[in-house]
């Protein structure tokens, strides 16, 4: 099937994601989905040729709608409930109690989840945080969850499951802070808004800075999708973000030592943390 997007147009459309938001396109694993996009987009606008969109996407655009949409289409969403569950327990039952005793008890302790794709893994961190039971009890807690895509950032709103994303709950845990529904499972009314859901791009700075200061920041498998130059720079925006003292949690497969030297790293059972 012949598309509108050329290889060489695809490069232009990859570089230009990639410097607004450092997410880097491969042509063999990407160059069909954009150019499915990108044909079905011209369509709707009434474009018929790359050329044209591109000049739409990059000068006509003034709300954002378009390349949010465009943002949207090509990130990868895929996660679920208690995904890694090692590090929400390392995060109730050292981290947490590690800076409950370290910061001034008025200060509220401020978690990030970058990115939160759909809600599960900051209402992982609810529920750990809830089911522990303890600090919550003493401190204010504040969780912050961002995504560049604003579809999901909405559906994380709704506090609404697939049956696929609640799979690995306990079920005594699943029984109590969610009710079935049509299909699958919603978060009971007290949990709805116990996370703030935002869109933002870890490559703006001031949007990152408007998030303010965290004690822990949870990144898990986004950095994969990132080159060197890029996962550096988002690094030391965490950095920067952190209070002194705080952490940076990882996915599996990631490494902050193989991004920067700037945090100390610990090992806690099979879990590795890094610290400001």
């Amino acid at each position: 099937m012949a598309y509108l997007l050329s290889a060489v147009d695809f490069q232009k459309m990859a570089d230009y994601l990639y410097r607004k938001t450092g997410i880097f396109l491969e042509a063999e694993k990407h160059y069909e989905k954009v150019a499915k996009y990108i044909d079905a987009r011209c369509a709707v606008i009434g474009a018929d040729s790359f050329r044209k969109y591109f000049y739409a996407l990059r000068f006509e655009d003034k709300s954002g709608d378009e390349f949010q949409a465009l943002v949207n289409a090509i990130t990868v969403n895929e996660t679920y409930f208690y995904r890694e569950k090692e590090q929400f327990e390392v995060l109730v039952e050292r981290i947490l109690p590690e800076l409950h005793a370290k910061r001034p008890s008025h200060l509220p302790l401020r978690i990030l989840s970058a990115p939160s794709s759909t809600g599960e893994e900051p209402y992982s961190i609810v529920l750990h945080i809830l089911e522990e039971g303890k600090i919550v009890e003493e401190r204010d807690i504040e969780i912050v969850g961002i995504d560049i895509d604003s579809t999901v950032i909405d559906k994380a709103k709704k506090g609404r499951f697939s049956e696929r994303s609640v799979h690995a709950i306990p079920r005594p845990v699943l029984s109590k802070w969610f009710r079935a529904g049509k299909p699958g499972y919603d978060l009971i009314d007290d949990l709805i808004g116990t996370v703030d859901f935002r869109v933002a791009n870890v490559f703006d700075r001031t949007q990152m800075r408007q998030l303010g200061k965290f004690d822990i920041i949870f990144s898990r498998n986004m950095l994969i999708y990132f080159d060197d130059a890029s996962r550096k720079e988002v690094a030391m925006t965490f950095y920067d973000m952190l209070n002194p003292e705080g952490y940076v949690l990882l996915g599996h497969a990631e490494y902050m030592s193989r991004i920067t030297s700037v945090f100390k790293a610990k090992k806690i059972d099979s879990t590795l943390i890094y610290q400001k």
